[in-house]
């Protein structure tokens, strides 16, 4: 059996040899799309234009077509006398005439919009700037340096033997009302960083951002030219074999920044319009690194009854760099110097229950990490999730901030569980494939961010605006939308968000109370309590309008149409397609690089949305109203049907499990 289908193998390998026809082309045409271009190979055909030497910034590529793409692309006389032609539809050969010429992009020149430009990582240098201060940076405190330098998870305490392999007065977690945070440094934004907007100016750099800023909205333009490349989860159990690899949805929620003008100079601040509230994982965060970082006397001052005894409010560490059109700052949580990079990130990581059911913190504090392996109450669980919702802007931030891992640990919001060092390299296979693979791609985005910011401000010049990054949309382009900044109005909008759960600057409509119509009756001469005569009078024009009236109040409104956005100027709408370039030949794939021979370069493409302007308004309202209704979570009074399978599991379980976060009566051994 084996010998003849070999025998029919050769056959037809000399069949397609007889006819020109190549494997790679039968490949091709399997494979080719309507919807999106299909990977270009390059070969020495003698047909193909020689490159043009007159412009040597002009690409010149040579396509290898498949049967059915030339037949796309022959000439409108060849085609009416080929009895074949008109059968495809020749998109492949209207994205072809689109993007050709690519340009190596002039980093120091503007784009033009419709053009194809070609970049690569060698275009940008990235560069410290001032002077470190490590030196100042706070170290791990509790013995916690040993996890810096043994790879897994390191328990708290021992399940069997019930023995803390770190110091026990980390067990317990101080809830937010006992703590002062007033003793913490505060938060600055980049728009109010004097230092930061004054190393911009000196070198003459057209915008300054800080990784929580930056890292959602590099995410973005991640997914748009890493041609679908999903985070690597082949090391976890069997348990997850048939568990998504994709980024979760949090990863898709659109991003908004702020452009922030100020005499030169664009500061980046993330779009605060509805997250008017800090979550209890963001503000324990502050003080879980402040827990991690001093001794037990040390953090006893910095709660309530102790806060008088602080006396100067340590200064906060940043890190700064220049790269292209930025100065980005990082904020330096920890060191040690044996690290080959020094310095990593603190990141407290909520359990599954909390981040699942957020607004119920009291409620999923119950739930318990007990086991190495698991889909529950496990980390690598934990992991999981992780990964496929943090690793990418984790590894952002300490890509800005030239840091070699992060250490995370895990707690409830009651009781902490153990403790993990991950390092950048670790973090580079999972997401990229490996490390040469990061550095490229982390490179290149940034360089197309400050390519499509700097069209941005060009077309809005010294003026405050919103810009929303979409990468999730129908024809897997990346999308960008820009508005003009109304802070007035904004207020009184994010106001009304935190009130009502509806970003709008038109007050709600109130129903009248039963107490307000009979005063208003009484008013009017009209006894409040009589009542009406079936025999009476029959209903007048104005009742039948005033019951329509009624009627349409109680519809249903459309909630797009109420979404504030401010149409006093004109929303822009723009889209960036791509594609890469590996080794000379074009492909839509995700990349993983090999060595450092492999030559990898990014092809973009800018355009402006000619819609009409209501029906850009029409659609930027939608997507406004897609990130305000995002992330709704069930509330504490959300009825137990209604809420999801997983939350309801979770629940069951924080709920069984809640007496284990009290601490044990028992006599304490501390492994040292």
């Amino acid at each position: 059996m084996s010998s003849r289908l070999f025998a029919y193998s050769r056959a037809r390998t000399v069949l397609w040899r007889r006819h020109g026809i190549s494997a790679t082309a039968l490949r091709f045409t399997s494979s080719t799309s309507t919807d999106k271009p299909v990977p270009t190979q390059t070969t020495n055909h003698t047909d193909a234009d020689p490159p043009a030497t007159e412009q040597p910034n002009v690409v010149a590529s040579t396509p290898l077509y498949s049967k059915d793409e030339a037949d796309a692309i022959k000439p409108s006389s060849e085609k009416a006398n080929d009895d074949s032609s008109g059968k495809k539809s020749g998109s492949r050969f209207e994205f072809v005439r689109e993007r050709e010429p690519i340009v190596v992009h002039d980093a120091s020149q503007p784009i033009k919009l419709g053009k194809w430009y070609r970049i690569d990582a060698n275009m940008m240098d990235y560069n410290q700037v001032g002077k470190s201060h490590i030196n100042t940076v706070p170290r791990l405190a509790h013995g916690l340096e040993r996890v810096l330098f043994s790879p897994g998870v390191h328990l708290l305490q021992d399940p069997n033997s019930r023995v803390y392999n770190f110091d026990p007065y980390i067990r317990g977690i101080t809830q937010p009302d006992e703590f002062d945070f007033d003793k913490l440094t505060p938060y600055i934004t980049s728009s109010k960083d004097s230092k930061l907007i004054k190393y911009a100016r000196e070198r003459k750099k057209r915008f300054v951002g800080s990784t929580s800023s930056m890292t959602h909205v590099l995410s973005h333009l991640y997914f748009a030219i890493s041609g679908g490349k999903q985070p690597d989860i082949s090391s976890m159990s069997m348990r997850f074999a048939d568990m998504p690899s994709r980024f979760t949805r949090g990863m898709r929620y659109p991003a908004s920044i702020a452009l922030r003008y100020n005499d030169g100079v664009y500061s980046i601040d993330a779009d605060k319009s509805f997250d008017v509230k800090d979550s209890i994982l963001s503000v324990m965060g502050k003080s879980l690194e402040k827990l991690l970082t001093s001794t037990p006397s040390e953090f006893e001052m910095y709660k309530k009854q102790n806060s008088w005894k602080v006396k100067e409010i340590p200064e906060e560490n940043y890190h700064y760099v220049e790269a292209e059109d930025f100065i980005l700052r990082s904020q330096l949580d920890c060191r040690d110097d044996r690290l080959p990079r020094k310095t990593f990130d603190l990141k407290t990581r909520g359990s599954l229950a909390i981040r699942m059911d957020l607004d119920n913190h009291e409620v999923s504090r119950g739930y318990q990490i007990k086991t190495m392996k698991g889909r529950m109450q496990s980390f690598e669980r934990e992991y999981y999730d992780m990964v496929r919702s943090a690793f990418l802007k984790y590894n952002f931030q300490v890509r800005i901030g030239n840091m070699d891992g992060i250490f995370v640990a895990y707690h409830n919001t009651a009781r902490m569980f153990g403790f993990q060092y991950i390092s950048r390299r670790e973090m580079d296979e999972v997401l990229y494939g490996n490390e040469l693979t990061g550095n490229h791609m982390f490179k290149m985005i940034l360089l197309l961010l400050s390519k499509m910011l700097r069209t941005v401000t060009d077309q809005y010049p010294e003026t405050d605006v919103r810009v929303t990054f979409n990468s999730f949309t129908p024809d897997h382009s990346l999308s960008m939308w820009v508005e003009v900044i109304d802070d007035e109005k904004e207020a009184i909008a994010v106001k009304m968000y935190q009130e009502t759960g509806q970003y709008s600057v038109n007050p709600a409509p109130t129903a009248a109370t039963p107490e307000a119509s009979k005063e208003a009756a009484s008013k009017e001469g009209v006894d409040p309590f009589a009542t009406k005569d079936p025999l009476g009078a029959k209903p007048t024009e104005t009742d039948a309008e005033n019951a329509l009236l009624d009627e349409l109040l109680d519809e249903d409104v459309d909630p797009v149409e109420d979404v504030y956005v401010n149409s006093d100027h004109p929303i822009q709408h723009y889209r960036m397609e791509s594609f890469s370039t590996l080794n000379n030949q074009d492909t839509d794939d995700a990349i993983t690089l090999r060595d450092q021979t492999d030559e990898w370069s990014i092809n973009w493409s800018l355009k402006k949305s000619t819609a009409p302007p209501d029906e850009l308004v029409r659609h930027y309202r939608q997507l406004r109203l897609k990130q305000s209704t995002f992330f709704e979570r069930p509330s504490a009074d959300t009825p137990e049907e209604e809420l999801a399978p997983l939350v309801k599991v979770l629940r069951r379980l924080s709920r069984r499990n809640m007496w284990m976060n009290n601490t044990p009566r028992e006599r304490v051994v501390v492994n040292k």
